[in-house]
Parts: structure tokens; sequence; C-alpha cells
């Protein structure tokens, strides 16, 4: 684990490499949802980390990193800035970019700002405009009052089947959401809920794997459909009859179909 200062913020990060130190290894970038954290993607790291340097760290205000005072600004474009900093610190040219829900429309709106860096997108229920029954569920005065904790315990099985993650994942991620402060979390809602990236997704260059579940309330079905017709370059893999959460329900289909995406655009450039 390490620190880098990037910007305003410094920044926790790992960069785990089990790649052959004689080949020049592609790095995979992942990049946490809502109110999360870097730790929510272990079950990734092992089987990516032999193939491809793999980079992932805690968001603006999540996990380790700098929490910014109550009522500075919370940006996607300052989001991009922290991603796009890290990478050059670390003297990355360019990314694959693996997310699950809310840090894919990151990844997505950084693949517009900046195409040179996105080399693919693999997203896991990432909507592009979030539905209104999610905005719904999140009240700020009651994430203000009772913790991030609380929101997360209530809305569990909005974002989970709570019937396929391992015994004490449950407890385990409501504990790491708890850390997240109420007003990083309100701020990190607003910015989501205000964005609608449907009309831009045509700009995006880079080839997307998309994948969901079909019983997604988040990211719905009907949307992942959509979302790959705008999207110049898409294939989508539909996990059927899950719902959110697809990265930690079955993460070790998610790596799998990821690898095989990535040896397909190799093979394709080859």
């Amino acid at each position: 684990m390490a620190q880098a200062r990037i910007g305003d913020i410094d920044i926790h990060y790992e960069l785990a490499d089990y790649t052959d130190p004689w080949r020049v290894s592609e790095t995979v970038l992942l990049h946490h949802g809502f109110a999360r954290n870097m730790e929510f993607w272990r079950a990734w790291v092992p089987p990516l980390a032999r193939d491809y340097r793999v980079l992932r760290f805690d968001a603006r205000g999540c996990g380790k990193t700098t929490v910014p005072a109550r009522g500075e600004p919370y940006t996607i474009e300052q989001m991009i800035g922290d991603a796009v900093g890290l990478i050059d610190h670390l003297g990355i040219e360019r990314v694959h970019w693996g997310a699950e829900a809310s840090g894919g429309i990151v990844g997505l709106a950084l693949a517009m700002a900046h195409p040179e860096r996105i080399a693919s997108l693999t997203l896991c229920n990432t909507p592009f405009r979030l539905p209104q029954a999610s905005n719904d569920l999140f009240i700020a005065a009651e994430v203000e009052q009772f913790g991030t904790g609380h929101w997360a315990r209530k809305t569990l099985h909005n974002r989970i089947d709570v019937d396929k993650v391992p015994a004490g994942w449950i407890e385990w991620s409501i504990a790491e959401i708890d850390k997240t402060p109420p007003h990083i979390a309100i701020a990190q809602h607003d910015m989501i809920a205000r964005g609608d990236l449907y009309p831009r997704l045509h700009e995006v260059k880079a080839p997307v794997l998309v994948m969901a579940g079909t019983k997604s309330r988040i990211a719905p079905q009907q949307q992942m459909t959509q979302m790959k017709q705008q999207l110049p370059n898409a294939k989508l893999v539909l996990f059927e009859g899950d719902g959110q959460g697809i990265a930690f329900m079955a993460p070790e289909r998610c790596v799998a179909e990821m690898r095989a995406f990535l040896e397909e655009l190799k093979s394709a450039t080859a």
C-alpha cells in the first residue's frame, strides 16, 4: 500500500504486479463504486495480477484517501483528475478500466475527456443514469443522522443478493461503507444523481464490456441494452437471475469475462 499526493489530496493506492519481469505488461485499474473503498476488489486482484499490473485506490473521501472538508466541491471532473493524476504519478500511459456501479460512470466520463488514457472499459452493473427509485432510497437527512452504514443496511436488498455472497460479507461490507463520512456519501450521491451520460455514450471510442445482472434495479437490463446500442464498440454480458452487485456475488465469473474480453482485444491488434 502507498500514498501519493495528487492535486489537493493524498490518494491511498496499491499497485499489485506479479507479472513476468521480462515482459511489458498492461495495467488494469479497478475503481470502486459509491461510498466503498478499494478493499472491495480483494477477490479480483489475485486472478488478474499474474498477467496484468493491477492498480486500485480509494476515491477522494473514501477509505484512507484524504477526506475533503464539509461543503467543498465534489465533482466528476475532480474524480477524473484524481485518476489521471495517479496514473501520471506512476508513469502509466493508459489503463484497462475495471469498475462496479458508479466507478464505471467515472470511467465512461474519463474515456470521453481523455480517450488516449483508456485502452478499454469493463463495467459491472453501471447505469448511465441512476434510476429514480434508487434516488428515492437515499435520504440525506437519514445518512447525516445515522451514518452511511445505516443506509447500507437499509438498502441491502437493492444492492446485493444476500444469498449469493460468502458468510460474513454482509456485515463486513456494511462496516466498510460506514467508514465513509456522511457528508462525503451525500456529496457523492448528489454528483451521481445529477448525471446522465446517455446523450454522450457515442463519444466513447474505447472497447467496452458491459456486464449486469438481469434483475438489477440500479442498472436495469433495459438500460444496459440501451448502453450497448449507444456505445460504438461494446459487448453485453448478462448474468441471468442476478441483481446488483455481481462484482461481489460472482467475482470469478466477472474476472473470467474480463480476461476473455482483454484477450480478444489483444488478438485483434496482434
